[in-house]
Order: C-alpha cells, then structure tokens, then sequence
C-alpha cells in the first residue's frame, strides 16, 4: 500500500524544481535501453517457455504528417502500401514466436506509434486475427487493451472496429489546445473534434480514455496552458499525461523546424507545471507518479493507492506481466533473462524478418544485481517505498552495506525531505513522488559508471 498523502508537507517550490531538473531515466527498464548491445549467443526469449502472463507492443510507425515535437520512430507517408507491406512483416515476425511463447493469457496488449489508426479497419482486423492466431488474447476485466490514436484523423466507424477486436482502453494525443500553439508544432485540432472522439468513444464501451498532453512546448505560456486544462476539464478524460517537452534538435530533426525562440524558459516550465499540478489535483485528479494523473474512480488510480502498479515501456500499467514480446521496427521485448529490441529503420527490419524470422539488434542478458536493482527501482517507482528487509534478503547482504553507495547519493533528497527512512523502510514523501527519477536514478548502478556518456531527457 502506497503511503497516505501528508497534508503537512511542504508544498514544491519553483527553487526545489529548479534544482532536480536534470537530465535522467524514465526507467521503463533497467538497465535502460541506452545500455544495450550485442547479445553474442544469448538468446534471453528462451525464458518466454516458462511464463504465466504475456504482455504484447505492437509498433505502427506510420504517420499522414509531421508534428515538429515528435521523438518516436515514424515514418511519414500517405503511401498506404507502405503499411500493407508493413503488416506482412509483422505477421510473419509473430509466426517466429509460434513455438517459443508458453500458451498464456496476454493481460495487456498496446498500440503504438507513430499512429496505430493509420492502418485501416480491415488491416487492423488482419493484424489482431494474426496476434490471436499465435497468443492468447482474451476479452473482459482483467486485460487491458489499448491504442494510440491521433483525434485528427480517427474516424468514428474505427472506434466500433476497435471495441469489436477487444480494445478497451484509448489514448488520444492532445498536446494543447491553443491555435498558436498547435501551428507551431504543425499539429492542428480543435477541441470540438476531441470532444466528439472522446463521447463516441464512452457510447462504445471504451472504460478508460486517456489524454496525452505537454508543456514546454513553443509559443505556451501559463494563462495558455490553463485554457487548455480548463477544456481538458470539461471533457473529463479519466486519466491524463502531462509530458515535458525536451527541446533536442540536434537528436531529432523535425525539431529543428521549431523556432528555438519560442521555447519557454526553464522558469517559465516550471510556473506551467506548478500551476498545471494545482489545476488538476484541485479538480480531484490523483497524482500516480512522474507525469500521470487518473480520477479517483479509474483502474489504475485504484491501483497506486492498493500497491498494485507496475511499469514497462508503455509507462504505468495495472496488467503486470511475466514478459512482453515487442513487435514490428524498434520494439523492445523483454523475459526475466533480459531484453531484445528490433531494427530501427524500416527497410532494415523488413529485410531481417525476410531472412530470419526476427529483426533483434541488440539487448542485454541480466545478471543478479541487474535483477535486484531493477526490483528496487520498480518498488520506488511503483509503491514509492522500498522494503529494507526484502531488498538485504535478496541481496544477501546487509541493505545499508549493498547499497552504501546509492544511499550517500540519495542524501540530499533526505534533507530536502523528498524521501524519509526508519530502519525497517526507506519512503518516497508526498512531495518527493514528483521526483521518483531521481530517486531510482540512485540505485542505477551504470547512470555512476565512470565509462557512462549516455544522455537522457530532462525531469523538467
């Protein structure tokens, strides 16, 4: 069980933000994806033979236009060939797991992009009939089956498709709602659009509709970003992301059609946050760590208050699984021997499930430390508490003598009061949840490696 929030503690603070907005992790693995590299004969989908649950990604990265802001892998075309083509490959890459993958249940299946919904519904039809015909999908509560869509171009007969193939859950990508501001990152849609979606979507059936939005992006000021909100509001979606946005032009090149100027300031960041923050907790969202709010009533806010979260790649889920097989360009597999992940450009990928079966490029095989670290950091990331007793049991070691050196590292969040211990369980505070990465970044044994150049996107 999660800590009881204390109403006592101090509120954040432009200076605290200030000083904990470095880069870090979002650690969605660890060790995080940055680290892989060549498996040599490792072979770490062997353990999905002994696996009771399965998790499933499907990557779609295909697009109709470019957003200025987007760091995914995408490909944009209005070539739709390209996606058929596209999908023969995905078919024939899940065949090559036919007899690797226990016959379990898939708890979770996501979508995502890239846009999912550029394929048509006949293709999406064929993709998911496809998945069927190799993993274990089910229908009713106890999955979760979602999708990324963009609100400009989901037509509403996709959503009954949708719901008909088992998809119980939407992410709509919102960003902002100000004119000016879509402009700027070439992504324009109203809200009555969303509005439209989001209550076609309800009369479907879908029981959770998230809203993907992000502050820091250029031409946003706080009066505009609460405008949004304000619409955000009224439409009620039962969970909402709330991205920084990181500004690498150098990294991501449709980023340098943004004009640097109208990035706001690193203050001004923190002033969209803070207020952001007050807007929705005071409109009884609940805060679940990192960037994610959900209602009260929602699946996954029951979950972060019962201690039952968990985190993959897509984030925060309430379907943890015992692995997850990533499909199609740049997806990310993961067991408990290690990860796998997939040629990134198109061609590449295509042409290695061509001649293989599977496009796996690079990943890591997992040794004891990496497993405990990863536990540790799930546990600060998920329940923001750490057992010291579990933690030195599989250890086998004293917890202040194993983790002496992390714990020195986290001493400035104890006097900052972020995190507090006593000598049975080290605590994330209510306040210190906004600064979970840093936390976990800690107990990261290879983010303090001396051979470390790897550089990651900024908590604020």
């Amino acid at each position: 069980m999660r800590q009881a929030q204390n109403a006592a503690e101090p509120a954040l603070s432009e200076e605290l933000l200030s000083r904990y907005a470095g880069p870090c992790p979002r650690y969605t693995s660890y060790p995080t994806a940055d680290r892989f590299g060549p498996l040599g004969d490792g072979e770490p989908w062997r353990a999905l033979a002994d696996i009771r649950s399965l998790s499933l990604y499907v990557h779609i990265p295909f697009c109709h236009s470019l957003c200025y802001f987007c760091a995914c892998n995408k490909v944009i075309t209005r070539q739709y060939g390209l996606a058929s083509s596209y999908l023969e490959q995905l078919l024939r890459e899940m065949r090559w797991y036919r007899d690797k993958v226990a016959r379990v249940p898939v708890t979770q299946l996501h979508l995502g992009g890239g846009t999912p919904t550029y394929l048509n519904d006949d293709d999406m039809r064929r993709l998911i009939d496809g998945l069927a015909q190799i993993f274990d999908l089910r229908t009713g509560e106890d999955v979760e089956y979602s999708i990324e869509a963009d609100p400009r171009t989901l037509e509403l007969d996709t959503l009954a498709t949708l719901r008909q193939l088992g998809f119980n859950r939407l992410s709509l990508g919102i960003q902002d709602f100000n004119p000016v501001v879509q402009q700027s990152i070439n992504r324009i849609c109203s809200s009555d659009q969303v509005a439209q979606l989001t209550d076609a979507a309800r009369e479907q059936g879908f029981r959770s509709i998230s809203y993907d939005l992000i502050y820091g992006l250029p031409g946003q000021s706080v009066d505009s970003l609460q405008r949004t909100l304000d619409r955000v509001l009224e439409l009620a979606p039962d969970r909402i992301a709330l991205y920084h946005y990181a500004h690498l032009p150098h990294r991501f090149k449709a980023q340098r059609l943004i004009d640097s100027n109208l990035i706001p300031t690193p203050t001004e960041k923190i002033a969209m946050q803070l207020a952001a923050v007050s807007r929705l907790t005071q409109a009884g969202y609940e805060f679940l760590g990192m960037d994610h709010f959900a209602l009260p009533g929602d699946e996954l806010a029951a979950a972060a208050r019962e201690g039952r979260l968990a985190r993959n790649f897509q984030g925060y889920t309430l379907m943890p699984a015992d692995a997850l097989v990533g499909l199609g360009a740049s997806a990310i597999s993961y067991s408990a021997d290690g990860y796998w992940q997939n040629l990134h450009r198109l061609k590449e990928y295509a042409q290695a499930v061509t001649d293989r079966g599977i496009a796996t490029c690079r990943g890591w095989l997992l040794d004891g430390d990496d497993r405990l670290r990863q536990w540790v950091i799930g546990e600060l990331m998920c329940r923001l508490q750490l057992d010291k007793k579990e933690a030195a049991e599989r250890a086998g070691a004293p917890f202040e003598t194993y983790f002496a050196a992390d714990l020195a590292r986290l001493q400035p969040m104890f006097d900052d009061g972020l995190l507090q211990q006593d000598e049975n369980c080290l605590r994330v505070t209510n306040r210190g949840r906004w600064f979970v990465r840093n936390a976990a970044a800690a107990f990261d044994r290879y983010l303090h490696s001396a051979e470390t150049d790897a550089r990651y996107s900024r908590v604020l």
